[in-house]
């Protein structure tokens, strides 16, 4: 299981703050990216090692494909880092969630009773109920 940096509120915080106004971008600034560098600040370790690379929607679209979509992704880096899975409810600050976000299943880190993830032009809430699946970070 990975554990949280003694920094982790201040890094998360920070790169929240970083992400906040960029629009979504395939490779950039999108869910799978943004939760990872989310995990990233909060561990040290980053779980988007093996898919980072692809610039553009074309070849995101061949990473969710190979991987089984976004959710396929989530289990692989989960299961890859023994990162056990929470009741949504249960997910504290930092920890991913998975939630339908009008768009089909997106990936955002919950910062208390909302989720929040990338948008067309910077990041977007939802509310904490709307998690269909969560898991503890550190």
């Amino acid at each position: 299981m990975l554990k949280r940096r003694h920094d982790w509120p201040e890094a998360l915080a920070a790169e929240i703050e970083r992400a906040w106004s960029l629009p979504f971008t395939w490779g950039v600034n999108d869910c799978c990216l943004f939760a990872s560098n989310c995990a990233l600040a909060i561990t040290g370790v980053d779980m988007a090692a093996s898919f980072r690379g692809y610039g553009t929607r074309r070849e995101a679209m061949s990473v969710l494909e190979r991987f089984g979509g976004v959710i396929g992704v989530a289990e692989m880096v989960t299961r890859i880092h023994a990162v056990p899975e929470i009741v949504p409810l249960r997910a504290r600050r930092g920890d991913v969630c998975l939630l339908d976000a009008g768009r089909g299943e997106t990936l955002g880190v919950c910062v208390g009773d909302w989720i929040v993830c990338p948008g067309y032009d910077r990041l977007t809430a939802f509310p904490l109920l709307q998690g269909i699946r969560a898991w503890e970070i550190g």
